[in-house]
């Protein structure tokens, strides 16, 4: 099963018992309910706390600290919620009571993220990033030992350099600030994705093409670069994609588009949050439905039986009324018979005859 729980939900659990024992009741393990409060920017009891508190030592609770737009507000865990964790906490479960207003939180993440840098070593960056430059690396090696190797080095240029160096800060970036950072979904780093509450797929490249003369073309140094997050198409009052411009290079945009980004991410982790709870309302209600069906179905069904068996035994009843008539109406022909032929002695014939009104008499059972 999946557990569901807001941030403030989460928080009272695991500062309503320890962590090992609140692990056992849900069917988690300690460290993986940690790694969800780290994400989460929920504070958790330190060690020492339960034995002070037991002890009856005053020990108070780290606050939770306001959530911004790189905090994930509704966690997702496997396991089960059981009802005596409900009545440690209010509302339903993994809804949020009252959504707080995203240019807030927006402003609480751009005081907690300051100014994004773009380090130069990309060796030292984000593993997403570490990992491509390594195959390069591989590559140059397999390069060196044999002509016969045909794979390339995809960062050697300056213009992929830069590439690598500007998403470097981003991943880095949402790291530092969520837990989180980026991956990329194919070999040559144009699939990308951003961690946060709700995933942010982007795009890193030259300007799309216009038709150009061929002396028009960019050299190497000259290219222009414009990162678009692909999600800021549902959203048109947003801010979803810069590009080296007369206010400046990507590079000096960094803080502007990280926050960008993680504004996106909340967009899209309310849209899916309004889908869901609207997927979730629908099924209600078509659950709703079906059970009414379903009563109706059985009510008719228990109605018709009850109508069957009535008629059941009407009919059961109107057949022993009229075969106690056909038995009364046998013997009275055989009584009228033997009067009118003066049989003195009963015939084998009105014996039979007399026997099968006995047989058919319900009376007579």
């Amino acid at each position: 099963m999946t557990i569901r729980v807001t941030r403030e939900q989460l928080y009272e659990l695991v500062w309503s018992e320890a962590l090992v024992r609140l692990g056992k009741g849900l069917g988690i393990s300690d460290v993986a309910i940690a790694k969800q409060c780290r994400k989460a920017s929920i504070p958790i009891p330190q060690r020492g706390y339960w034995n002070k508190l037991q002890a009856g030592h005053v020990v108070a609770r780290t606050p939770l600290p306001p959530r911004d737009l790189a905090t994930v507000d509704v966690i997702e865990m496997n396991g089960e919620l059981k009802p005596e964790h409900k009545e440690r906490f209010s509302g339903e479960p993994g809804i949020e009571s009252a959504p707080e207003d995203i240019d807030v939180l927006a402003a609480r993440f751009r005081q907690r993220l300051g100014k994004v840098t773009m380090p130069r070593d990309l060796m030292q960056g984000d593993p997403a990033i570490v990992k491509l430059l390594q195959r390069d690396e591989a590559i140059r090696q397999k390069m060196a030992t044999t002509s016969y190797y045909f794979d390339k080095p995809l960062f050697e240029s300056a213009f992929e350099r830069r590439r690598l160096r500007i998403l470097n800060a981003i991943f880095l970036a949402f790291a530092r600030t969520s837990g989180g950072g980026g991956y990329f979904r194919d070999r040559q780093a144009r699939e990308v994705s951003i961690w946060g509450p709700a995933g942010v797929s982007i795009e890193l490249d030259t300007p799309k093409p216009r038709s150009r003369g061929r002396n028009q073309e960019s050299t190497e140094n000259e290219k222009k670069l414009v990162l678009t997050a692909t999600a800021g198409e549902r959203f048109p009052n947003l801010v979803s994609s810069w590009a080296d411009d007369e206010a400046g290079k990507l590079e000096d945009k960094l803080t502007d588009i990280v926050v960008g980004l993680a504004t996106i991410s909340e967009y899209e982790s309310r849209r899916w949050q309004a889908e869901r709870a609207e997927w979730v309302r629908k099924r209600a209600a078509e659950e709703k439905e079906a059970r009414r069906i379903a009563k109706d179905k059985a009510e008719r069904e228990a109605r018709e039986r009850a109508i069957a068996e009535q008629q059941a035994r009407l009919d059961e009843l109107l057949g022993e009324a009229k075969a106690w008539q056909d038995a009364a109406l046998i013997r009275a022909y055989v009584d009228a018979r033997r009067q009118r032929e003066s049989f003195h002695e009963p015939s084998k014939w009105e014996e039979w005859a007399l026997a099968e009104a006995d047989r058919i008499d319900p009376l007579m059972k």
